[in-house]
């Protein structure tokens, strides 16, 4: 009688926040006023002018309740309070957009020029829902990323329960994708046709041993709308390296991510029990005195 093959264990990490499968994102951008207004509370201990102070008010009570009610993943604003970057739970634009409209900053014109895209987390793929999390598991597997095993035999998992806890900083980049190219690639590759070494090293980049999701370098990235762009959010010390990560990306190098012009780094505001640590005390300080509850 053979015995049974020795199978290594799996660890397989289960973060206590799990990223849904689309998301809807908008980038706004703050009129001058408000955002100086905002720069001066939060950076230098300043208070909020007359004419804005209740308007502020209404927007934290307001950005507060959806990020209690779990309606926003993740918002807040640009490090020099320029712009905003704001993510719902909902993968239905026309809900999110409904959102946003009812804000007191937008109501008030103190927030514009919103720009709406669909958003599909891809890593850090433990973060991320089910099928994408499978999908991009047995990617992973199918490069030898992650170990394979004969039909039927299933590996003991040791799982490791994660707060997922918000880094000091975030760098966010918007690149454009060649999405003609990347799917003729992917479709050579299901077809087993030879296909450009590139498109195994952009995974090794990102999902190997020592590659930036596995470094931890990646808070959140994946493709926008219809693949026509890729957001990645850097969660690293400083916009040099973020963008040291992005140039070497071998899709970059190659031309599948370009014109990867912009750039900021980012705060998240709601919901609290996310929010930067740069942040974090004077937002604090803000959701009492608006007489709402500061939850952990």
């Amino acid at each position: 009688m053979s015995e049974a093959p020795y199978l290594p264990v799996e660890t397989r990490v289960v973060p206590d926040e799990v990223i849904p499968r689309e998301l809807s994102l908008c980038l706004a951008r703050y009129e001058p006023t408000a955002g100086e207004a905002l720069e001066k509370l939060f950076r230098a201990g300043g208070k909020m002018p007359k004419e804005l102070a209740g308007i502020y008010a209404d927007h934290l009570r307001y950005q507060h309740g959806l990020g209690e009610r779990s309606l926003i993943w993740e918002a807040g604003p640009s490090a020099d309070f320029t712009r905003f970057m704001g993510v719902s739970t909902t993968p239905d634009i026309s809900q999110a957009k409904a959102l946003l409209r009812d804000d007191p900053l937008f109501k008030a014109g103190l927030l514009k020029d919103a720009w709406w895209r669909t958003w599909s987390v891809h890593t850090p793929y433990w973060k991320i829902a089910e099928p994408i999390r499978g999908m991009i598991e047995g990617l992973m597997r199918g490069m030898g990323i992650l170990p394979t095993y004969p039909e039927g035999i299933e590996p003991p998992v040791r799982e490791i329960q994660v707060n997922v806890v918000t880094p000091p900083r975030l760098f966010v980049s918007l690149a454009r994708t060649d999405t003609e190219r990347i799917t003729k690639f992917e479709e050579d590759d299901k077809a087993g046709r030879p296909v450009p070494s590139f498109l195994y090293q952009h995974a090794w980049n990102r999902l190997g041993p020592g590659g930036s999701t596995q470094s931890g370098y990646e808070w959140e990235a994946g493709p926008l709308g219809e693949a026509e762009y890729d957001l990645t959010i850097y969660s690293v010390a400083s916009m040099a390296m973020a963008r040291m990560l992005r140039e070497n990306d071998p899709f970059t190098q190659n031309g599948l991510f370009h014109d990867a012009n912009d750039w900021f780094e980012w705060t998240i505001h709601y919901p609290f029990r996310k929010a930067s640590p740069g942040t974090r005390a004077v937002l604090a300080e803000q959701i009492k005195k608006a007489d709402l509850p500061v939850s952990e």
